[in-house]
């Protein structure tokens, strides 16, 4: 027979395989032969085998065993006996392993034999999407019943009652004895039946009254790596056969009353979730039922999955890894919803004192040890006499803290109960043999006598704790009253701020920066506003105020935008070799959405990434600086230049300032003032001029004014300068024109 030209006569992906005959039974089977199309499939699961994952090469060779291309499968070496040797016609599919993919194969007998060879014609369908799965579905009655059964997953929020409700109905299709789900649990070594339903009359032992089941249960990931995607049992030689391969699960099959069986498991991916298996039913239905499986695993697989990804990403949303307390997500979606009940409470906010000299003496193990061992201890403070008192304590950052406190009677209880984390620490706390003291500052308000809102609530009782930090007495505790954060004239900047941002008066002006040769480096784009009258306000008045009540980052946002967009165009326009510095507060830096607004920020200036520079003032390295590191490499890595500002106002270790991908350090301006006053003064620019250049820096002072600066940075190593000597901030319009002289001189 000319098989050749027989495949070839079908559009569909078509192939001849054979099986041979053997005097005991069936022997190998072999693909004798396919279309184009069906080779192609053949080739596509071959590739998806993790034996030719180093051999993208590999072709199709007819007359093959069907192993060099597919794992081995008893399941599907009987869908080509059933056809080819006992001439039935076979409609079946597979969810094939980890790829996820569904191969549909319709398996016809054909009337022709030989002495060595007995043959059949599979038609293949293949495909990676729920499509697929429902194309099957449609195709017979079977796979209607399974889909009804499956729709019961989309109809309860509660994943245990709704997977009962389907392996219930899934037994009765199968018309087994019994139907199990089982779940994996591999990080504890332990299994959880998620579901299971037996016949009344059935006496198989069930899985819950054996010992140590999970090693069973564990036993069968590898076992079905060698079968298949699945393990049928139906008769005395399929029994003895895995007596073989697995003589642990054949015990505890004779001794449960097993019969038949039919295993299936449920994959997500790579991921192995369980098992779903049926017991004793109809040998003659064996096929049936296997078909029932398949499709139902595919349903519960993806149903599971989904349940489980979204129990993750709650879990880690809302969890923080170092001490497994809720995090700031969490303690805010806490502290809204007891505002939306109206539920009087307080907020208390904590802030481990001198923590960071536990993080530069001890390392930052030292430092997690130390922040774990103290999360235990507030963890386990009880809820207190009064039964209606209740906490909620979170993580919120590096080495802060809120607790939520309600229920309390008044002021002297709740002052109580905020004693008790006071006193924990007063405990003696060892880390790596050190005896270590540890303190912490209280600052709490309370709702809604200080706060109607969670943002203000969150922000009076930080207020309150920075406050009784920064007074350093013996007292740790403070309420926040107004007078803290608040002022008249601290109020009346801030309206202006806002109505600033509203009506767009926020501008920029942009102040040259030269190298020692007074050519032009590029510009520091510099806030200015205009109240509403027009009037031009001081950025010294305006900017801390900004700072103190959260709207810098707003305010650098509208400058960040405006001088790009100039910059990109004037880079354009002129074609100069120039960089725009702009400056990012601490705040601005530690948004989750301050990467997004630089990548934005490039994509619509056009400003070459490279000719874009971000100043970050010292202090991040004192406050967020793990944090900090990690959203700067990640700038870095987008080709964008990091300066660090006003270095030497605050304070800062060397081995911070080793691992920042900086190129440019800012000498402040106070420091350029004193300079040319003393010896001292001068060496000591001097050595800040001298640390940039060892750790690779190139070096720029800001706020020069007088030629003799100038003199004294050349003869120290300075590489660049900023101030009033060569250039005050320009508008947008002086800027072009000193370029243009620039690039035209």
């Amino acid at each position: 027979m000319d098989f050749n030209s027989f495949v070839n006569s079908f559009y569909s992906p078509a192939g001849v395989l054979s099986v041979e005959k053997k005097e005991d039974g069936c022997g190998e089977v072999r693909f004798v032969t396919g279309n184009d199309k069906f080779t192609g499939i053949v080739l596509s699961l071959a590739m998806d085998n993790p034996v030719f994952e180093t051999n993208k090469n590999i072709s199709f060779v007819p007359e093959s065993l069907y192993t060099e291309y597919l794992p081995h499968n008893r399941n599907f070496e009987d869908v080509c006996y059933r056809s080819a040797v006992n001439k039935i016609r076979i409609h079946t599919g597979a969810r094939l392993g980890e790829s996820g993919k569904w191969l549909d194969i319709y398996s016809v007998p054909l009337d022709y034999e030989d002495d060595k060879y007995t043959y059949c014609v599979h038609f293949l369908t293949l495909d990676n999407s729920e499509d697929m799965v429902q194309e099957i579905v449609d195709t017979s009655q079977i796979s209607n019943d399974v889909l009804k059964a499956c729709i019961k997953l989309h109809k309860s929020d509660n994943l245990k009652e709704a997977i009962g409700n389907v392996i219930y109905e899934i037994r009765r299709i199968c018309k087994a004895a019994g139907c199990t789900v089982l779940l994996l649990h591999n990080e504890t070594k332990e299994y959880s039946i998620l579901a299971t339903d037996y016949e009344a009359s059935s006496n198989i032992k069930q899985v819950s009254k054996f010992n140590n089941f999970y090693e069973i249960a564990a036993s069968w990931e590898k076992m079905l790596d060698t079968e298949g995607e699945c393990a049928i049992i139906k008769d005395e030689k399929d029994f003895e056969y895995y007596s073989k391969i697995n003589h642990p699960w054949y015990l505890t099959l004779v001794e449960a009353g097993v019969k038949s069986v039919v295993l299936f498991p449920l994959r997500q991916g790579r991921e192995l979730l369980g098992y779903i298996w049926v017991t004793n039913f109809d040998i003659n239905d064996t096929l049936h039922i296997r078909e029932v499986l398949e499709l139902t695993t595919f349903f519960i697989s993806s149903h599971i999955a989904r349940y489980n990804i979204i129990q993750r990403l709650h879990r880690m949303s809302y969890t923080e890894t170092l001490t497994g307390l809720p995090n700031r997500f969490a303690s805010r979606e806490y502290v809204e919803s007891l505002i939306y009940s109206n539920t009087k409470f307080s907020a208390v906010s904590i802030d481990l004192n001198n923590f960071k000299s536990i993080n530069d003496t001890l390392g930052f193990d030292a430092g997690n040890q130390v922040l774990a061992e103290i999360a235990k201890r507030w963890n386990a403070i009880s809820v207190f006499d009064d039964p209606d008192a209740d906490i909620f304590l979170s993580r919120t950052s590096g080495d802060e803290f809120l607790l939520v406190v309600k229920g309390y009677k008044n002021q002297e209880e709740l002052l109580n109960i905020i004693d008790l984390y006071v006193d924990v620490l007063n405990e003696r706390l060892t880390v790596d043999g050190c005896d270590l003291h540890v303190t912490a500052s209280f600052g709490y308000a309370e709702f809604p006598t200080d706060a109607d809102s969670a943002d203000t609530l969150i922000t009076h009782a930080n207020a309150a704790m920075k406050e009784i930090k920064q007074a350093n007495s013996s007292q740790h505790v403070l309420r926040f009253t107004p007078d803290i954060i608040r002022d008249e004239h601290i109020l009346e900047v801030e309206n202006m701020i806002r109505t600033a941002i509203e009506n767009d008066t926020i501008f920029f002006n942009l102040q040259p920066q030269y190298d020692m040769d007074h050519k032009l480096r590029g510009f520091e784009a510099l806030a200015r506003m205009k109240d509403s009258n027009g009037n031009i306000i001081s950025p010294g008045e305006f900017i801390p105020v900004a700072e103190k009540v959260g709207l810098i980052d707003r305010v650098d946002g509208i400058v960040f935008k405006k001088a790009g967009q100039f910059f990109g165009n004037l880079l354009k326009k002129t074609g100069a070799d120039l960089t725009l510095s702009i400056n990012a507060s601490v705040r601005h830096l530690m948004k989750n959405d301050f990467l997004n607004e630089i990548r934005e920020l490039i994509l619509t200036s056009d400003i070459p990434a490279n000719k874009l520079e971000i100043e970050i003032t010292e202090s991040i390295m004192i406050d967020s600086a793990e944090k900090a590191l990690r959203c700067i490499d990640e700038i870095k890595s987008m080709g964008i230049q990091i300066a660090i500002d006003d270095f030497g106002t605050g304070y800062s270790s060397l081995s911070y300032l080793n691992k920042f991908p900086a190129t440019l350090l800012k000498i402040d301006k106070s420091f350029i003032d004193k300079m040319d006053s003393s010896e001292s003064s001068r060496q000591y620019v001097a050595s800040i001029i001298s640390i940039g250049h060892i750790l690779g820096f190139d070096v720029i002072s800001e706020g020069v004014e007088e030629p003799e600066q100038i003199k004294t940075l050349r003869e120290i190593g300075c590489d660049f300068i900023q101030g009033f000597v060569w250039g005050h901030p320009l508008s947008a319009e002086d800027s072009e024109k000193l370029v243009l002289e620039e690039t035209n001189s």
